[in-house]
């Protein structure tokens, strides 16, 4: 018996055992970038260099200048002769200005190419910048005013400048804390020892002592240098002075921050591209480099020119998009700051954020009035945060640039109760890529945001093959269906999960029916919580309809009656979350890791509190959803498209929202756009892609959820349709569901809807979406079909009538405050007031209050 049953129990051992280990993901390999090639070798010595006007590179229509004494370079237009400057080319007006107060650090900024941070060993950050250390040193003990720190090469079309980051000056190390006695007092110079450094003396030690030794003024220094290190000295290095420290048991050892970074310049076709060359860089142990500023006063533009103010505006892509007029006298508010492409799904913070656009292209630019330029981040945008301001907060220049982070952060409390301390946990390994702005110039007669969102649209047509599959005439409307959910029911007063549905495919279709009997035939459907346990579904590696909403039977009558109307149904996938896996530890094993170690959760937050569900104080109890680890993502969807063999799919997070994992191995959301680009390259279905970010646009053959504002920054001017000028004409895109947009009225977004040039989305249900109020999906409301079939059909009617889809958006001009004027492929030209009284005399037209005008086209 008993051999029977160790036998049993080690079946049942090896049994788990295979259960944990067979069958298992593998993990993905990370896909290595290309990068900028460098080499130390043919770099030239800056202080042996003088031209301060060398031709680098012409194109026949753009000249590449350098000037080799300060490395600061210019673009010349040679038929127009406007020039685009790295930097200022004069002294700040503010400096000769008595009313005014200019510091030296924004004096600084301005004669720098590159601003840096860096953290210790405790994560505290410091900023400096290259000027003061490297491309102009001041005067100090060892070097006269001027020293040059960095060295060129020139290559093909450009040049790259090494610059050598470091604090030339001497620090107090050079010399020693203590002296011993008969050193000091047989000294010819002890009494001037004496009287500026060792004031002390230790009796235990028996020496004297240099009371404020870190704390050593520059002129302290330069004297004590003198006699330690001068002709007749002491023979002092500063190894030595450092091992008599440890003698005494002082042994602080200060290494001075120190880098080598260098940057790339090349002209292009239609204007310069400049680069972080990656593997040019060296840190050292005890300084870790966190953030790099890439050329921070390129192209600026100054307040005023002879006492005349500029005209003109930085265009920035928060949402829709946003211009910020030049001296708009803001500067009391904030500065414009923002990270690229949203949050990042492995560090989502666990208090609810401040809801706002994302930034989903990497593009912005300025307009002046002789020209403008677009620049597009094109390397290591995941990592990049895009800052912008006005004159007059610190200097007379208003600026556009963008800031690259090498590495990520995550802020943590340590200890309890009063004892509790907070500390910044840094990746350790920089992202492995280059960062790379490209920037093209564009003439006066195009210096508009329009162009330059043409700007972006051409860089996606050479680099990404981003092809027309805008096909429609009329008006194509999205119907988001809601399906299966999971709710709380109670058996004899035990709590259990059974799922529910809202729309079962019969009900869809009496849906659908209705609309097309409303005039409403022109219709995408994206079908919600369809597959894998409804709209909380479990890992995406699999196709299993819901039986509640009427099984594989009901879904085949669904797509029937779909074809026969040339209706395409799009199930929602669910690819880079779950809120479960298939077996015990799965969790552990595939799943995000945060910088503290901590898997990485997809969190819903309770809205009274901020917090996640899993952590309010609420009588409603969620649990977090996973992130899951972006090196298994191609091979879930592999699985899944194995089991599936439709032509469409819409996927919620694909394209559209970046995650990183930082433990086994560390992968940073560039990583994770290279992973998801590469499951998109090789996707053969027809997809519909949710607010995509920039990478993601080219593969898409239908856009939803497209943002029809900004952010309501107070430094910004107004809202324009940027994202839709890139998109005009190229692929279908739709708004956000009208219907769940509770921050303005319907009225608002429907005209919203016209000046973007946007196709209708709503989301809808068959039953009453009340029911959802004790899921985690309450935040859907309102949904109920009924509510708005009669809305729907007058809005498609009126964009028919209108015949917006019948062109393309092809212009927008603000022509009043809160009033604009689109103008479409077809020759459709309206005006659009939002203001909330009537507005006379526009362009000759006078215009009711929250409405809209033909003046031109059919």
């Amino acid at each position: 018996m008993k051999k029977k049953l160790m036998i049993i129990m080690l079946a049942s051992v090896l049994g788990f055992v295979l259960y944990l280990t067979l069958f298992n993901m593998s993990m993905a390999s990370v896909i290595v970038p290309q990068k900028i090639p460098y080499s130390k070798d043919g770099f030239v010595d800056a202080m042996t260099l003088s031209d301060k006007n060398y031709l680098v590179a012409d194109n026949g229509i753009l000249q590449l200048y350098l000037d080799e004494t300060t490395s600061y370079f210019k673009v010349v237009n040679k038929d127009t002769g406007v020039e685009w400057n790295s930097n200022p080319t004069g002294p700040d007006p503010w400096q000769l200005d008595l009313s005014k107060t200019i510091t030296n650090s924004a004096i600084e900024k301005q004669k720098s190419t590159l601003e840096l941070s860096y953290f210790n060993e405790t994560g505290s950050l410091a900023k400096i910048n290259n000027y003061t250390m490297s491309i102009h040193h001041p005067k100090s003990v060892l070097f006269d005013d001027g020293l040059r720190t960095y060295s060129i090469k020139y290559i093909q079309d450009g040049f790259q400048v090494l610059y050598d980051i470091k604090d030339v000056d001497i620090d107090y190390l050079y010399f020693p804390k203590y002296l011993k006695p008969e050193i000091l007092e047989a000294h010819p110079q002890k009494d001037l020892l004496q009287a500026i450094a060792y004031t002390g003396y230790d009796e235990d030690l028996g020496v004297y002592v240099i009371n404020q030794y870190e704390d050593m003024s520059v002129l302290v220094r330069s004297r004590l240098y003198d006699i330690f290190y001068g002709p007749g000295s002491l023979g002092y290095t500063r190894e030595r002075a450092i091992e008599e420290n440890a003698e005494y048991g002082y042994t602080d050892v200060y290494e001075p921050v120190s880098f080598k970074i260098a940057l790339e310049v090349k002209l292009t076709p239609t204007g310069v591209k400049t680069s972080v060359i990656q593997d040019s860089i060296s840190e050292t142990e005890n300084a870790k480099l966190a953030t790099v500023s890439l050329y921070p006063l390129f192209g600026t533009a100054i307040s005023e020119v002879g006492g005349v103010a500029t005209n003109g505006y930085i265009v920035v892509p928060d949402g829709s998009g946003a211009v910020i007029e030049f001296n708009n006298g803001k500067y009391y508010q904030q500065p414009y700051a923002k990270r690229l492409y949203g949050e990042d799904l492995g560090i989502l913070e666990h208090k609810m954020p401040e809801v706002q656009q994302k930034i989903s292209i990497p593009l912005y630019g300025m307009v002046k009035e002789d020209g403008a330029f677009a620049a597009i981040i094109t390397n290591g945008d995941t990592m990049a945060t895009l800052n912008a301001d006005v004159s007059e907060r610190i200097d007379s220049y208003n600026k556009v640039y963008p800031t690259f982070n090498f590495r990520e952060n995550e802020a943590v409390t340590l200890g309890t109760g009063y004892n509790q301390y907070a500390l910044d946990l840094w990746t350790e390994d920089r992202v492995d890529t280059d960062f790379t702005v490209e920037y093209t110039f564009l003439d006066k007669e195009e210096a508009d945001y329009v162009h330059i969102a043409k700007a972006y649209r051409t860089y996606l047509e050479d680099n990404f093959g981003f092809d027309s599959v805008d096909n429609t005439r009329d008006t194509l409307c999205t119907i988001e269906f809601l399906g299966a959910y999971e709710s709380k029911s109670f058996f004899l007063g035990v709590p259990y999960y059974r799922t529910k549905s809202l729309t079962t495919f019969s009900e869809s279709q009496i849906i659908l029916k209705e609309l097309a009997t409303g005039g409403v035939k022109n219709v995408n459907v994206i079908y919600k919580g369809m597959i894998n346990g409804g709209m909380s579904s479990s890992i995406a590696n699999d196709f299993d309809i819901e039986r509640v909403l009427g099984g594989n039977k009901g879904y085949s009558s669904l797509l029937d009656y779909a074809r026969e109307n040339n209706i395409e149904i799009y199930p929602s996938i669910r690819l880079l979350a779950t809120n479960d896996f298939n077996k015990m530890f799965d969790n552990y094993r595939y799943s995000s890791k945060r910088i503290d170690g901590s898997m990485s959760m997809l969190f819903t937050y309770h809205l009274p509190s901020k917090l996640p569900y899993s952590e309010a104080p609420s009588v409603l109890k969620f649990k977090d959803d996973y992130i899951i680890n972006p090196l298994y993502l191609e091979e879930i969807n592999n699985d899944l498209l194995s089991h599936y063999d439709g032509d469409t799919l819409t996927y919620d997070f694909l394209g559209s929202v970046l995650g990183g994992s930082y433990k086994d191995p560390q992968l940073y959301k560039e990583d994770s756009l290279r992973i998801q680009q590469s499951i998109l390259e090789n996707m053969d279905k027809k997809i519909i892609l949710s607010d995509p970010l920039g990478f993601a646009i080219p593969y898409s053959n239908y856009i939803t959820d497209l943002p029809m504002e900004t952010t309501l920054y107070a430094i910004l001017d107004y809202q324009i349709p940027l994202l839709q000028l890139v998109l005009a004409g190229k692929v279908d895109y739709s708004t956000v569901s009208l219907n769940m947009t509770s921050e303005r009225t319907v009225e608002y977004n429907f005209l919203k809807t016209i000046e973007t040039g946007s196709n209708l989305k709503y989301t809808l249900s068959y039953d009453n979406s009340r029911e959802l109020r004790e899921t985690e999906f309450n935040y859907y409301f309102s949904t109920q079909y009924t509510n708005w079939i009669d809305r729907i059909e007058l809005q498609v009617n009126q964009l028919d009538e209108l015949g917006i889809h019948d062109g393309y958006l092809v212009g927008h001009e603000r022509v009043g405050n809160n009033v604009f004027k689109v103008t479409y492929s077809n020759g459709l030209e309206i005006l659009i007031n939002y203001n909330l009284n009537q507005v006379d005399d526009v362009l000759g037209y006078d215009l009711p209050a929250m409405s809209y005008k033909v003046i031109g086209g059919e």
